[in-house]
């Protein structure tokens, strides 16, 4: 995919998920007055509004790669996962009929040490604890693949061992975003 068209689809599919979440008139919907926020999948994360008439409908069998570099507060969620929540969600209730979809989430960059463990992430922000960790946990039980970028988790001054047990770490950010887009996954970059 060309670059600029990559840019488009980026930044598309940016308006749609980043679009409020709170109720709204749904034009062209017969019937439906308001849409509801709901969380087909991930509870209290990633709200969606289900949009049975609407184009582009979830798609069985897709696979998304999200390239995740985007750091944040060490005392707050990472907002780039609740937007990997959102993705889930929307594949499990937002359309006219769920979709089964393969989510695979490569950290790295400046998100890389929001998979460390709870004790390993306090000593390295002296915070209480990991404030990512119920959710990528609950994100992994709903079938999404966790991985992060060995090089820049060692480079970060860390360890394999100091990463969350449902974490997988890879060699590196760029063997698992090519081994992931070689098996079919559709690439979508979440970065500052």
């Amino acid at each position: 995919m060309k670059r600029s068209a990559l840019l488009n689809f980026t930044a598309a599919l940016s308006l749609m998920i980043v679009a409020p979440s709170f109720a709204q008139d749904v034009p062209g919907q017969s019937g439906v007055a308001k849409a509801t926020p709901s969380y087909p999948a991930i509870q209290g994360h990633g709200s969606v509004v289900r949009l049975p008439h609407a184009a582009h409908q979830p798609r069985p069998g897709t696979k998304l790669l999200v390239d995740l570099t985007r750091g944040s507060d060490p005392s707050k969620l990472n907002a780039a996962i609740e937007k990997v929540a959102k993705y889930v969600n929307i594949y499990a209730g937002a359309g006219a009929e769920p979709a089964e979809v393969q989510i695979a989430v490569v950290f790295h960059g400046d998100a890389t040490l929001a998979v460390l463990d709870s004790d390993a992430y306090a000593t390295e922000f002296k915070v209480k604890a990991n404030p990512n960790l119920d959710l990528l946990h609950r994100l992994h039980e709903s079938g999404v693949e966790l991985y992060v970028c060995g090089q820049s988790l060692i480079s970060k001054g860390s360890d394999p061992e100091d990463v969350a047990g449902f974490v997988q770490t890879a060699v590196s950010a760029l063997t698992a975003v090519v081994n992931l887009q070689s098996d079919g996954y559709a690439y979508l970059p979440l970065g500052n």
